[in-house]
């Protein structure tokens, strides 16, 4: 007689991490946050490049600055969260010089997009401006200005926005050079 092979046993769990693998879950939080990421660098180089164009003035509206920042760093949160409940069965970088900067570079990763979309969001209300998105009011401005909050957001907002594009410059080299970019993404 056969035995009947349930589900779970004859099919892989692709959703988690394995100590060969990324999972499903944070394979798709990596490319949303990339393109995220890249979406607005590519609206301000092109703000920088056109300033203000129909072609630019469309592009903020399809993807406001604002709101992105807001999602990525819900995304951020979410994939912190799913880092920590996946942390003893995800790959290990290895414990050689490259894999430490491995590790220490991925932790700045997580870093700079909190603190860039936090001092975005800090910039936004201390600035009295609402952020919006596609019509609706996500968080209001402050009545007033609040020049003590917009100061420390306005002066490393940016700078530390380049530094995090230097960052995944560098990563997508490294990925490229380790042929890592196939082998788990």
């Amino acid at each position: 007689m056969l035995k009947a092979v349930s589900n779970s046993a004859a099919l892989p769990n692709t959703w988690r991490d394995t100590p060969f693998r990324y999972g499903l879950v944070s394979r798709s939080f990596h490319w949303l946050t990339a393109l995220l990421v890249l979406t607005q660098f590519f609206v301000v180089a092109m703000w920088r490049v056109l300033g203000e164009t129909s072609v630019t003035l469309m592009l903020s509206r399809l993807a406001p600055h604002g709101a992105i920042g807001l999602l990525l760093m819900v995304i951020t949160l979410g994939r912190l969260l799913w880092w920590y409940s996946q942390r003893h069965q995800r790959p290990q970088p290895p414990k050689t010089p490259r894999g430490q900067l491995a590790r220490i570079v991925h932790g700045a990763f997580y870093a700079l997009l909190m603190l860039i979309a936090s001092l975005g969001l800090i910039r936004h209300y201390a600035g009295g401006w609402p952020l919006k998105a596609y019509g609706w009011e996500l968080i209001p401005g402050a009545e007033n200005d609040i020049p003590a909050l917009m100061l420390p957001a306005d002066l490393l907002h940016s700078p530390l926005s380049w530094l995090l594009l230097l960052l995944v410059a560098g990563h997508i080299v490294m990925a490229i050079i380790g042929g890592r970019s196939r082998k788990n993404f």
